[in-house]
C-alpha cells in the first residue's frame, strides 16, 4: 500500500538484517575501550568516536537493500543518466522487516537502537489481534482446521506484546501501532495514517496487499489519487 505513494520505495522483508546491522553498534558498546566520545590510546587507539557515528553505515544498509530498478542502476554511466544520489534525492526510502522480535534484544532495546540509527523516520507497527488467523499464517496452513498448535498461537501473542512495547517505547511521534484485523476491514484507518506520515490529499479508496491468495501480488489500483504528495 505504501509503495503507491508518491517518491516511496519500500522493500520487502529481509531476514531480520537490520537486527544484524544492530551488532555493528552494540558490539563495539560492549567493550569500555571503544566507549563513544572517547579517546583511548595504546592497543585500542582511536579519536573520539561521535555517538551516532553508526547511524549512516547503518542506513547504507537500508538504501542497498532498496535498490532503485535495475535500468537506473545500469544507465548511472550513460551521457545524460542521472546519478543514483540524483535519482533518489527526493525518495523515501523504507523497509519492512516483520522478524524484529525474533532479535536478541528487548523491545526497548530495539527502540534504542532505531531511535539512534533512524531519527528522522516515521515507523507502523504492525501487530494481528486475530492470532489464531495470524498464526496460521506464519505457519501457511489453514486455520479452525486443528493445524494451528496453542504453541503457535502463542507464540504470537508474544511477538504482539513485543511490537507494542515497541511501539510505546519509540513514543507517538515516531511509531503509529496499527491492528490488522481492524485496517484491513477499514481503508480509513490508512488513510489516517497517511496524515500521520505528512502525506497530503491521500486518500486510498481500496486496500491491496502483497499477500493476495497466500502470497501472491494483488494487481488492483487503490486509487490514490492525482493530488496525493509530500510537502516537504
Amino acid at each position: 500500500m505504501l509503495n503507491f505513494l508518491p517518491n516511496v520505495r519500500l522493500s520487502g522483508e529481509n531476514n531480520n538484517e537490520l537486527y544484524i546491522a544492530s551488532l555493528l553498534a552494540s558490539t563495539l558498546r560492549r567493550k569500555k575501550q571503544m566507549d563513544y566520545d572517547r579517546e583511548y590510546y595504546g592497543a585500542w587507539t582511536h579519536h573520539k568516536i561521535p555517538t551516532q557515528t553508526m547511524a549512516c553505515p547503518i542506513q547504507q544498509v537500508v538504501s542497498a537493500i532498496t535498490p532503485p530498478p535495475s535500468e537506473v542502476l545500469h544507465a548511472v554511466n550513460e551521457t545524460g543518466a542521472p546519478s543514483l544520489e540524483g535519482y533518489d534525492q527526493t525518495r523515501i526510502f523504507g523497509l519492512k522487516t516483520i522478524r524484529i522480535a525474533e532479535g536478541n534484544w528487548s523491545p526497548s532495546e530495539a527502540a534504542a537502537f532505531f531511535k539512534e540509527s533512524f531519527p528522522c523516520s516515521r515507523i507502523v507497527v504492525n501487530i494481528r489481534s486475530d492470532t489464531e488467523s495470524q498464526a496460521a499464517s506464519r505457519s501457511n496452513v489453514g486455520f479452525g482446521d486443528g493445524n494451528v498448535t496453542k504453541r503457535e498461537e502463542s507464540t504470537v501473542v508474544e511477538e504482539n506484546k513485543f511490537f507494542t512495547e515497541f511501539a510505546r517505547n519509540l513514543g507517538l511521534d515516531t511509531a503509529r501501532l496499527m491492528d490488522m484485523t481492524m485496517w484491513t476491514q477499514d481503508v480509513s484507518l490508512l488513510n489516517d495514517l497517511l496524515g500521520w506520515l505528512g502525506y497530503k490529499e491521500c486518500h486510498f479508496k481500496s486496500i491491496v496487499h502483497e499477500n493476495h491468495d497466500g502470497y501472491g501480488r494483488d494487481h488492483s489500483d487503490p486509487q490514490i489519487g492525482d493530488q496525493c504528495h509530500y510537502p516537504h
